[in-house]
């Protein structure tokens, strides 16, 4: 593989680990009713396609529910 074509290659896969999204797509609402349905809107935070607050609901540390879950068990 030629040094242009591996660079290409590294360039599109860098692109495509971030977002397309600049707003939160964390969605609210009920999807079947327009008249409620929403996104939250706020800025994302980059790679993700969440806001700083919705991140932190979405990606969970595994080892944390687990301590979690044994303190509550």
């Amino acid at each position: 593989m030629s040094a242009a074509k591996g660079a290409s290659l590294r360039s599109l896969f860098e692109s495509a680990k971030q977002s397309p999204f600049r707003t939160c797509q964390w969605p609210s609402g009920d999807p079947q009713d327009l008249e409620t349905f929403s996104y939250c809107g706020a800025p994302t935070l980059p790679p993700h396609s969440y806001c700083a607050a919705h991140v932190k609901q979405a990606y969970r540390d595994p080892d944390e529910e687990r301590e979690a879950a044994r303190a509550a068990a």
